[in-house]
């Protein structure tokens, strides 16, 4: 007498082949693509992942498009919208005050007889708190900085390693407005280390890498890191040793000097280039420059 599976037999046998299946397809562990198969589908193997994940990398790199003619056509589309309504409440008002007209109060809110009015007032509060609340808005935004073009040029220079696919072209497009570009979080640099910065020779020296913070591995050939702190520890390193040169080399040539008139020349010579020192090398303001000196 021959065996005949069972109904239930048959779907636990099925279950069971599909569970292995499954654990099977989740359990080997994926072979990671190889460098060859990244630069032919950046657009899979990078994408925004790779994206973001290099954008974050730096604050710097946080450039957005401020929008400023769109912004500014919204704020007079508003505006407009708002002189509309002004206008027809300036008629009512006029309209309630002839001398044929019913004698309606224009001079309450809470007896306002004119629904007309009442709801136009409540519509004008409406569209002049959206409008102000824009307008603040766009003042705040116009404090941000435009983003430097070295930092654009590094984005640019991300695309550019992988053949300017691993994001859509339309979608990077917004890199070529550079004037309408802001940097969300930008640091106040000196001078002489945006020097540091616009020099690729200087700013790419091994003395300034950053062995703590790696790139990602489909980075790691393209992208390297260095120290901000070692960057700025190093120019106010040399705008201190400038400094203190200018302050003690005065007193030691002054007391060579014979004539008061070649001393004079010394102090007014030094007063000057330390005040220019203090204004282009440094982060300051001209009137504290002056003080400065002055002290």
């Amino acid at each position: 007498m021959g065996f005949r599976p069972s109904a239930d037999t048959t779907r636990s046998s099925t279950s069971r082949k599909r569970s292995v299946g499954n654990t099977s397809l989740h359990t080997v562990p994926e072979t990671p693509p190889t460098e060859e198969e990244i630069l032919q589908k950046p657009w899979k193997f990078i994408g925004y992942n790779g994206y973001c994940k290099f954008i974050s990398s730096e604050d710097d790199f946080f450039i957005l498009r401020r929008f400023d003619t769109l912004n500014i056509r919204i704020a007079l589309a508003l505006q407009d919208e708002i002189c509309e309504l002004e206008e027809e409440l300036s008629e009512l008002d006029i309209a309630y005050s002839r001398r044929d007209c019913d004698d309606l109060s224009n001079g309450t809110f809470r007896d306002d007889d004119v629904e007309e009015r009442r709801t136009l007032i409540g519509k004008i509060a409406k569209k002049l708190f959206k409008y102000n609340e824009y307008v603040l808005q766009q003042s705040s935004l116009k404090k941000y900085p435009q983003a430097p073009s070295r930092d654009v040029k590094s984005i640019r220079n991300w695309h550019y390693n992988y053949d300017y696919k691993a994001i859509a072209a339309e979608e990077q497009s917004y890199l070529g407005h550079e004037k309408d570009l802001l940097c969300v979080v930008q640091r106040d640099k000196a001078p002489l280390r945006r020097l540091v910065d616009k020099s690729q020779r200087l700013r790419t020296l091994p003395i300034w890498k950053n062995k703590t913070k790696q790139a990602p591995d489909v980075d790691m050939q393209h992208v390297s890191y260095y120290s901000d702190k070692r960057m700025d520890g190093f120019a106010s390193g040399v705008i201190v040793a400038v400094g203190v040169i200018m302050l003690i080399t005065p007193i030691w040539i002054l007391q060579a000097m014979k004539t008061l008139q070649a001393k004079l020349a010394v102090i007014t010579v030094f007063v000057f280039a330390f005040l220019l020192i203090l204004s282009f090398p440094m982060v300051s303001k001209p009137f504290e420059a002056l003080g400065a000196t002055a002290a």
